[in-house]
């Protein structure tokens, strides 16, 4: 809008001297001047139809705080020298947050027919991002003239997902040792030691003292001419459920966006330090836009990084749910020995009793999650 307008001064400018001094140099450049707008006009909507983009992210995963690269494709049907594109990037957050935009320019020298936007992305805030393509505007070599490029050049397009990940925080963890001995129903079983589930055989072994004759392989004790018994499997249950509550009674406020941050900070840090003390467990929430309840089973850290995948755009709802009667509908299992659940308040509940309260505040979130042992 500034060039033009300044274009326009030129112009008035022009005529003026030409006018007052008679000249006819400055009446063929005032000429000029007016059709040059529409030159450019004409060739920035013969260019604008052949112009095609789409984006890319090289590394969609990166750390809150830290910088990604964004590489948008431009390919043009001959756009004037030193032609601008500018192009709107939309990040939806997840939680009932604001989306985030951010623009990025470049500038199309010569008879260059691809371009290549090389950006970076300011990783604020935590979770999974989805990001689109929201405008695209090309201007013509002086910027006198803008087009926007027509949304079927690039709604076709899936949208792109950046995972934030927050930062993880150690938290105290204690697995007692019935918690240990859990084994649960699971088809995940023991490669270490066997248990006495029927369905799955951990070993065929020699038969010892003490073995029960329902256990003796009778067919292959026969082949071999010796006492063989089928040592049954040890299923790996999980004994700590950790529930996501993501009931909301008023929407989220703007200027309380930090605490979508310390969520997810407070959900990894305990399910990583309940990794890192060997205590199995599932992380379970109610997935509001498929209507069903969903859950993730945790074993090791990179589950942790699959889970926050899976959590997707993780949206808050204003209903409350039974998230255990729910739960318990759709998973006919062994009954877990710890209830955990972390609420949109930043509560942290275990088997329905107020564990910890924590402040929405980042920067001290860690030392609260570090002054209380949890025991699961």
């Amino acid at each position: 809008m500034k060039r033009f307008i300044t274009y326009l001064i030129v112009i008035a400018a022009t005529i003026y001297t030409a006018v007052i001094y008679g000249s006819t140099s400055f009446l063929m450049l005032f000429y000029v001047e007016l059709v040059l707008p529409v030159f450019l006009l004409l060739t920035l909507i013969s260019t604008v139809r052949q112009m095609r983009i789409y984006m890319e992210l090289p590394v969609p995963v990166t750390e809150q705080g830290q910088k990604t690269p964004v590489l948008l494709h431009v390919s043009t049907g001959g756009f004037p020298v030193g032609g601008k594109v500018a192009v709107l990037i939309k990040g939806k957050l997840p939680m009932g947050q604001k989306t985030e935009k951010t623009w990025f320019y470049t500038q199309l020298a010569g008879r260059r027919k691809t371009a290549k936007i090389k950006a970076e992305y300011d990783a604020r805030c935590v979770g999974n991002i989805r990001m689109e393509i929201g405008k695209v505007w090309c201007y013509d070599f002086l910027g006198l003239v803008a087009l926007p490029l027509p949304a079927g050049c690039w709604k076709a397009l899936e949208p792109e997902t950046l995972l934030v990940l927050p930062r993880i925080s150690e938290v105290p963890v204690l697995v007692s040792r019935q918690s240990r001995d859990f084994a649960g129903e699971s088809e995940e079983y023991s490669k270490e030691r066997g248990g006495d589930d029927p369905s799955e055989v951990f070993q065929i072994r020699n038969y010892q003292p003490g073995d029960k004759l329902r256990s003796i392989h009778w067919k292959l004790s026969a082949k071999t001419e010796e006492m063989m018994v089928r040592e049954q499997s040890l299923p790996l249950g999980c004994p700590v459920d950790f529930y996501l509550d993501l009931y909301q009674v008023t929407p989220h406020h703007r200027k309380d966006e930090t605490r979508r941050d310390s969520y997810l900070q407070i959900l990894v840090s305990i399910s990583h330090s309940m990794v890192v003390e060997g205590c199995r467990h599932y992380v379970i929430w109610f997935d509001s836009q498929r209507n069903d309840i969903c859950r993730y089973r945790i074993e090791n850290e990179d589950n942790i990084f699959e889970m926050l995948f899976q959590l997707g755009q993780l949206s808050v709802y204003h209903d409350p749910k039974d998230l255990q009667e729910l739960y318990r509908q759709k998973y006919h299992e062994t009954p877990a020995i710890t209830y955990l659940e972390l609420t949109t308040e930043l509560m942290l509940k275990k088997n329905g009793e107020t564990e910890a309260r924590y402040s929405g505040e980042v920067s001290d979130i860690e030392r609260q999650l570090g002054a209380k042992e949890l025991v699961v």
